[in-house]
């Protein structure tokens, strides 16, 4: 995986406030933390962030304060559920000798046979896999062929080939499947009964004697 710099600043005043006051100025919340050292929360220049995130790296060589740099990877970025931007980053320090956890997003590639010559639909139900390697060796996306896909056809885990990387979710995960198409039935039209007149039953005539 390639690097990514990124220059962050660090903060002292933190909390709810202090954080809407940084987005407000075009800035982004976030913290660093390494095991067994004290955390620093930070702060990013949001067109910065979004540079970054472009580039679909998880690896950062980031800059504190122009001076301090420092290897980490992105732990979490969290996203406001209406504007959907970033509104906070989590940035993990690492050691490059040492093994990592991650999430990697799954890319789908080609047009399933089932799709194209059956009518078919592609559904992908897993878009990401957690993993486990060495930070230099993490992968930026992983790519998947499913077009040899038919109905009833589906790419598992499993089906993951990576050099140096340990997938840690169940092999027998479905990630995306082709199913058949949905068909949707017309209504049948009923059959009106034809409308009958009422029955008019007179009232007897009442019979007096005389």
């Amino acid at each position: 995986m390639s690097e990514v710099s990124l220059k962050v600043e660090s903060r002292k005043q933190i909390g709810k406030e202090s954080a809407k006051k940084l987005r407000r100025d075009g800035k982004t919340p976030g913290i660093y933390y390494f095991h067994g050292k004290e955390s620093i929360p930070i702060s990013v220049d949001k067109k910065a962030l979004h540079a970054m995130m472009d580039k679909e790296s998880t690896l950062l060589d980031i800059t504190i304060d122009n001076k301090d740099q420092r290897k980490c990877i992105i732990r979490d970025i969290q996203f406001d559920p209406i504007t959907s931007n970033p509104i906070h980053i989590d940035l993990m320090g690492i050691e490059l000798t040492e093994k990592v956890t991650v999430q990697v997003s799954l890319v789908l590639t080609g047009t399933p046979e089932g799709v194209k010559n059956q009518g078919g639909v592609l559904e992908q139900q897993l878009r990401e896999v957690s993993i486990e390697c060495l930070p230099m060796d993490i992968p930026e996306h992983i790519v998947l062929d499913a077009s040899n896909l038919l109905i009833g056809g589906s790419l598992h885990v499993s089906d993951i080939q990576l050099d140096k990387v340990k997938l840690l979710d169940d092999v027998s995960k479905i990630i995306a499947h082709v199913v058949p198409p949905r068909v949707v039935e017309e209504p049948v039209a009923g059959v009106e009964e034809a409308a009958k007149e009422p029955e008019v039953i007179g009232k007897a005539e009442e019979v007096k004697e005389e």
